[in-house]
C-alpha cells in the first residue's frame, strides 16, 4: 500500500459514496406516488424505478470482481461516482418517464461499482486491529441512510417537489467527487484479468428478461411479447449462462459452490426474503399515501421504526447465531415475517397509523433475526476461493431477488385495477403472495436447516493458552 495514502480521507470518501448510493434507493420509494401522478403511469410501471436499480447493480456486481483487479482504484471510484452523478442528473431533469429509467440504469452501474469497491478498499487500508471498528462505522452509516431516506424524502416531497431530492443528492455527489480527487489513491494491486463478455451479456439479458416480464404480468396478458416472450428469453438466457459457467475454467460465477447444502439453502432463502423485504417499501407508500390519504412524511414516520429495529437488533442476533445456530433464529425470523405479512390482509383504508407501525415493527424484528445471519450460515462451510465465489453469488442473487420480488409483488397488486386506481384489496393481492413466500421459508427452515452441532475443531487437541482454557470452562 502507498505510504502517502491518507487512510482517514479515503475512508470518509468511500463511506460518503456508500451513503449516497444507499440513500437514493429508499428515497425513491417515498416518491413513487408522486412519480405515478406526474407521468400518469400505474404502479406496475413505476416499480421499475426501484427494481431496475437493483437489477443493473446486481449485474454490475458480477463484473466487479474482475474490474477491481484490472483497473486502478482511484480511476474506478471516480468513474463509479461520475456515472452515478450523471444518472442522478438525468432523474432531476427528466422530461419523460423513459429518461428517468435511463437515469436509474446509469445510477445502478455506478452503485454496483461503488458498493463492491468500498468494502475491499476499507479492509485494505485499515490496519487489522481496527478493521472491525471501521466496518462497524461503515455498516452503521449505510444502515442509517435507508432509515433517514423516507423521512427526509417525505419532507421534501410534501413541501417542494420530488425532483429536489435529486438536486440535493447531486450536490452531495459533487462534494464526494471533489474529496475523491483530493484523497483517493490507488491502494489495490492490479493484475491482468480475463473478462468473459458472453457470460456478462447472457446474465444481463437473462435477469432483465425475467424481471421485466414478471413486472408486466399484471398489465399485459401472459401470452404476450411484453410478458411471455420476455420471460421465455430471460429463462433461456439464464439456462445458457449456467451451462457456460459449468464449462469455463474461470467462470464469471462459480456455480459449483451450490454443491454445499447450507449455502444453497441460504441463497434460496435470501432471494425470497430480499424479494419480500424490498417489495414492502415499494407497496407501502401506495397504501399509505395513495389509498389511505396520508402524506409522504407520514410514510417515512411509519416505516422508520421497522428500519431502526433491523439496524439495532442485527448485531445482537449475530451474537445469538454464534451461540445457538441458524435454525432457531431463522424459524423465529421467518415466522414473524409471515405473521406480519398476514396481518396486512386485515388492514383497511381507515385503519389507524399505529396499527401499520406495529405490523411493520414485527416484520423488521423478523428480518433482523434471519437476513444477515443467512450470509454467515451460508458462507461458514466454504473455504479458500469458494468464499469469494460464494460472496459474489449470494450478493448478486439476493440483489436480483430484490428486483424480482418488487416487480412480481407489484404486478400482483396491479391485477384487477381499473384506470390505475388502487384499492386496499389490490394491496392485499400482493400481501397474499408475500405471506405465501415467507411461509415457504418457514418450511425450508424446518426441513433443511439442521440444529447447531458442536464445532468439529473443538474435538482437536486445544492449544495450551489461557484464552482457550477459559473457552472450555464456558
Amino acid at each position: 500500500m502507498n505510504t502517502k495514502v491518507n487512510s482517514k480521507g479515503v475512508f470518509v470518501v468511500l463511506v460518503l459514496g456508500a451513503i449516497i448510493t444507499a440513500l437514493v434507493s429508499t428515497v425513491m420509494s417515498t416518491a413513487l406516488p408522486a412519480i405515478m401522478a406526474e407521468f400518469v403511469i400505474p404502479a406496475s410501471q413505476a416499480q421499475l424505478v426501484t427494481s431496475i436499480y437493483s437489477l443493473v447493480s446486481g449485474v454490475m456486481i458480477l463484473a466487479t470482481a474482475v474490474i477491481i483487479k484490472k483497473f486502478k482504484t482511484r480511476r474506478l471510484f471516480l468513474t463509479g461516482m461520475f456515472l452515478f452523478s450523471i444518472g442522478v442528473l438525468l432523474c432531476a431533469i427528466c422530461p419523460t418517464y423513459g429518461v428517468m429509467l435511463a437515469g436509474r440504469v446509469v445510477q445502478g452501474v455506478g452503485y454496483g461499482i461503488i458498493i463492491s469497491l468500498t468494502q475491499v478498499v476499507i479492509l485494505t487500508i485499515v490496519p487489522e486491529g481496527r478493521r472491525g471498528f471501521a466496518m462497524g462505522i461503515y455498516g452503521f452509516a449505510v444502515v442509517l441512510a435507508p432509515i433517514l431516506g423516507p423521512i427526509l424524502g417525505g419532507l421534501v416531497i410534501d413541501h417542494y417537489s420530488w425532483r429536489l431530492i435529486f438536486w440535493i443528492i447531486l450536490l452531495i455527489c459533487a462534494v464526494d467527487i471533489i474529496l475523491g480527487l483530493i484523497f483517493m489513491r490507488n491502494v489495490l494491486e492490479n493484475t491482468p484479468q480475463r473478462f468473459d463478455v458472453p457470460s456478462m451479456i447472457l446474465a444481463a439479458v437473462g435477469f432483465t428478461g425475467v424481471v421485466l416480464g414478471t413486472g408486466n404480468i399484471g398489465t399485459y396478458p401472459f401470452l404476450s411479447v411484453q410478458t411471455g416472450l420476455l420471460l421465455l428469453v430471460g429463462v433461456a438466457a439464464l439456462v445458457v449462462f449456467a451451462l457456460r459457467q459449468m464449462k469455463l475454467e474461470n467462470p464469471l460465477l462459480n456455480l459449483r459452490v451450490f454443491t454445499e447444502r447450507d449455502f444453497t439453502v441460504a441463497v434460496i432463502m435470501s432471494v425470497i426474503l430480499y424479494g419480500t423485504m424490498n417489495a414492502m417499501p415499494t407497496i407501502m407508500p401506495i397504501l399509505v399515501q395513495t389509498i389511505m390519504g396520508h402524506s409522504a412524511t407520514m410514510f417515512g414516520i411509519i416505516i422508520a421504526p421497522c428500519s431502526v429495529l433491523m439496524a439495532v437488533l442485527s448485531p445482537f442476533t449475530g451474537k445469538l447465531f454464534d451461540k445457538i445456530g441458524m435454525r432457531p433464529l431463522a424459524l423465529i425470523g421467518c415466522v414473524l415475517a409471515t405473521i406480519s405479512n398476514a396481518c396486512i390482509l386485515f388492514v383497511r383504508r381507515d385503519s389507524p397509523v399505529i396499527l401499520l407501525i406495529a405490523i411493520l415493527i414485527v416484520f423488521g424484528i423478523g428480518m433482523a433475526f434471519v437476513v444477515m445471519n443467512l450470509v454467515t450460515f451460508g458462507m461458514e462451510k466454504l473455504e479458500g476461493a469458494k468464499k469469494t465465489d460464494g460472496t459474489a453469488l449470494i450478493t448478486c442473487l439476493r440483489t436480483m431477488g430484490s428486483a424480482l420480488g418488487t416487480a412480481g409483488f407489484v404486478a400482483l397488486m396491479s391485477v384487477g385495477t381499473t384506470a390505475g386506481q388502487y384499492t386496499v384489496e389490490n394491496v392485499h393481492h400482493s400481501y397474499i403472495g408475500m405471506t405465501v413466500c415467507t411461509a415457504i421459508t418457514v418450511i425450508i427452515v424446518i426441513v433443511f436447516i439442521r440444529g447447531k452441532k458442536k464445532d468439529e475443531k473443538n474435538k482437536l487437541p486445544a492449544p495450551e493458552t489461557p484464552i482457550e482454557s477459559e473457552g472450555e470452562n464456558e
